[in-house]
């Protein structure tokens, strides 16, 4: 493995409350993380300038490092010089401002519009219509609310390869006839993403009214779905019309070869980069939990489905979890009246950046978290190649958590807390806290140097939480799930776990362990029910993980007693304290 010609790479990532810049370097021959520096970001008002954030992030850079990476003219240096100042190459990755508004046209509810729906959750967007042939609507009718939705691009999808065309140009004439009633400068884009052979016809239909991309078939046979290309062109559409209007995005593209990689692509690329580096049978996911949307990424092998909801955010999006306070409040440890959960919500969506202030304001918040990530599970979409039990999260060998309210958790047992809770995943899972929000860099970076990118994780980057055995299977409380074994030096450890429990067995930080899990004959721990085996795990920053609450996790339905419950749960692991 060699290393590409970049001897310094500065990446930055631009959210809606932050901007975060890093330095990966060469140290010891090897490329490592550095340092990053961050700042608020000024995509919204007063500043609605990308740029400004983005220099007091350098300018706190300059203060960890000690080096300059801006001249005097506010331009970035680059290459270095001689005395040390700038960098050798420049990504950026943004997601600021509102979502791309998308409508959806496609032949069959559960097989085109389906596939087009999975391209649309691939990106930060908001569906704000669907049409079809199943549609009960009157054509009259679904020309009137496609023009009502305001979409900023319509997905076209529909019709395998040289198959049919009739039903996908009638389709495509629908929504031409409401892009003529709109105004000239409102009329959408259009992605086409269906039978190939209708790439110059569709172009015709929309001559003079609407701009026109075209990807590669989303069904090019029935029962094979190909979104690939169709989601990268839809990230270069969400690029040039959304980021692409924001002050200050010139400056910023003039600076990397590559452009400004939306978010949610780079968090993508990521995991994708990361599981073509690992000969896990299993997978990987990770998800981002942010202020205006979160991110899920599930790859396996190469193969990788991302799926973004802009309407889930602990901040700017968490109004959208109103109507949700009886779900969110089970996951709280002590009575809250509905009042102050819904307040808390309100003031959040205002005032995103605050950060709580007491402890009960930290439970609202993680239950936040907890709920946007059960949330973004129904809309996701997952690599044929997972296995796992139907109905249930597919087994992972990693689960990479990223996100400031993941990341700036007091304590690393109340992050694994929320992954487990929010995620609820099943076997034996390595806990990943993305501490330092690198991941969304690391990606962007990764268009540059890959090499780079892959030494900066061997080192570290992104820091081990803890490895969770998650049983499998029903029983009743006291009733034993497992016995876990192991010998750490002169310690020795056998602790038999009841069902409906969540253990934390303290193991040496940063550590290879050899420990044996011995689920009874009722439960499975990944390894079929009732069978046991010896295994390796990372001990990471809190040791081993035991989660013999079943799946889905059983919550008590009366208050006292899931208060009770859940506060346990929080003492075990999270170690909440006043």
């Amino acid at each position: 493995m060699t290393t590409a010609p970049t001897d310094s790479i500065l990446a930055a990532d631009i959210g809606s409350i932050t901007a975060r810049v890093a330095l990966f370097d060469i140290v010891s021959g090897e490329f490592r993380f550095v340092a990053s520096g961050e700042a608020r970001s000024t995509v919204e008002p007063p500043f609605s300038y990308m740029g400004e954030g983005l220099h007091q992030a350098m300018e706190h850079l300059k203060i960890l490092t000690g080096r300059t990476f801006m001249d005097d003219n506010d331009r970035l240096i680059m290459p270095i010089r001689m005395d040390g100042s700038g960098i050798d190459a420049f990504a950026a990755s943004a997601s600021g401002g509102k979502p791309l508004r998308v409508a959806l046209a496609g032949l069959m509810p559960n097989i085109s519009l389906a596939s087009a729906e999975r391209v649309a959750l691939s990106a930060h967007v908001i569906i704000v219509d669907r049409m079809g042939l199943g549609d009960r609507r009157k054509p009259e009718r679904q020309i009137d609310d496609l023009i009502n939705a305001k979409p900023e691009v319509v997905i076209i999808a529909g019709g395998t390869d040289y198959g049919s065309q009739g039903a996908v140009l009638k389709l495509a004439d629908m929504v031409a006839m409401a892009a003529r009633r709109m105004r000239e400068g409102t009329r959408p884009e259009i992605l086409f993403v269906g039978n190939a052979a209708l790439h110059e016809k569709v172009k015709d239909i929309f001559t003079g009214l609407c701009d026109v991309g075209v990807a590669e078939n989303l069904r090019p046979i029935l029962d094979e779905e190909n979104i690939t290309s169709a989601r990268r062109q839809l990230a270069r559409i969400y690029e040039r019309v959304r980021l692409g209007t924001m002050a200050g995005y010139g400056e910023l593209s003039q600076w990397t070869t590559h452009g400004v990689t939306p978010n949610a692509t780079a968090f993508g690329n990521l995991v994708h980069h990361m599981s073509q580096t690992t000969d896990s049978g299993k997978g990987l996911l990770a998800v981002d939990v942010g202020s205006a949307s979160i991110t899920l990424a599930a790859a396996i092998g190469g193969d990788i489905s991302v799926t973004v909801r802009a309407d889930l955010g602990v901040g700017h999006s968490a109004a959208y979890l109103t109507p949700s306070i009886d779900r969110l409040s089970r996951w709280l440890p002590e009575a809250y009246p509905d009042d102050e959960v819904r307040d808390y919500i309100a003031n959040k969506s205002l005032a995103p950046a605050t950060v709580p202030y007491e402890l009960r304001e930290l439970f609202l918040e993680h239950a936040l978290a907890r709920q946007c990530m059960q949330n973004v599970l129904q809309s996701a979409a997952w690599p044929a190649k997972l296995k796992g039990i139907p109905g249930l999260l597919p087994s992972f060998d990693t689960i990479i958590g990223s996100g400031a309210v993941l990341a700036r958790a007091p304590k690393p047992g109340q992050a694994a807390l929320m992954l487990l809770d929010g995620l609820q995943p099943t076997g034996i899972v390595t806990l990943v806290l993305d501490s330092h929000s690198l991941m969304p860099l690391l990606g962007a970076a990764s268009a540059l140097n890959p090499v780079a990118v892959v030494q900066a994780l061997d080192a570290g980057a992104l820091s081990v939480i803890g490895t969770a055995v998650c049983l499998v299977g029903d029983g009743h409380p006291g009733q034993e799930a497992v016995r876990v074994k192991a010998t750490v030096g002169d310690q020795k450890i056998d602790r038999r776990i009841s069902f409906g429990s969540l253990e934390l067995i303290h193991l040496p930080p940063e550590r290879d362990v050899k420990v044996s899990i011995q689920p009874s004959g009722a439960f499975d721990a990944g390894f079929g029910r009732g069978a046991s085996k010896s295994i390796t795990i990372q001990t990471g920053a809190v040791g081993l993980i035991v989660d013999a609450r079943g799946r889905p996790i059983g919550i008590p339905t009366t208050a006292d007693e899931r208060h009770e419950t859940v506060s346990k749960w929080c003492a075990n692991l999270g170690e909440y304290s006043s």
